[in-house]
């Protein structure tokens, strides 16, 4: 797989978040759901027809999404020869936040040796502990910088998940950790 697909990928994601960028909430004690704890190692990713739906994406992601309505509880999906996945997004009118979270299921997944060729790799130990890594521009994950239209890429084998937002309202307060610790606990909820 080439790595040229990643800014299709966070552009599917800021195009959802981004397009809703006119409403919102606001609740500045966001805080994303805890994770479980200890190793939970990928063994196959989940079929497309038990994909998440944007509901269940929601109570995973908790107190990060709560009060924010979901723009379709159905998401968008996406399917080809390639991969197959979900995107969903969660708006407020009242103060303009937008949050977004998708999951994507590589049949060639990016690896951990693609990303440092791109100068994207991160390691984290809350990902290495499901035998993943984070993707993230520069490679630099800042955890108490602000959640903005391209988030990190917590990628476990075949298996993708990035959250985003547009930084209005409540959803500035988010940070990158928080949307690591997102991510992760959507891959833990699918395993």
């Amino acid at each position: 797989m080439s790595v040229f697909r990643i800014p299709g990928r966070f552009g599917l994601l800021a195009v959802a978040v981004c397009a809703f960028a006119a409403c919102g909430k606001d609740d500045a004690d966001a805080v994303p759901p805890p994770s479980a704890s200890g190793p939970q190692l990928v063994s196959a990713p989940p079929p497309r027809d038990a994909l998440p739906d944007c509901p269940r994406l929601a109570s995973t992601l908790g107190d990060m999404v709560a009060g924010l309505e979901a723009v379709d509880d159905a998401g968008t999906r996406q399917d080809t020869p390639e991969s197959y996945g979900i995107s969903c997004a969660w708006r407020s009118a009242d103060d303009g936040a937008a949050i977004g979270a998708i999951v994507i299921v590589d049949n060639e997944p990016l690896t951990a040796q693609d990303m440092q060729r791109a100068g994207m790799y991160v390691e984290d130990p809350r990902v290495a502990a499901l035998g993943g890594f984070v993707a993230i521009p520069d490679a630099l994950l800042d955890g108490n910088a602000p959640l903005g239209p391209v988030g990190p890429q917590v990628i476990v084998g075949p298996v993708t998940v990035t959250l985003a937002s547009n930084g209005r309202g409540r959803a500035a307060d988010i940070t990158l950790d928080q949307a690591v610790d997102g991510a992760v606990a959507v891959h833990r909820s699918m395993r």
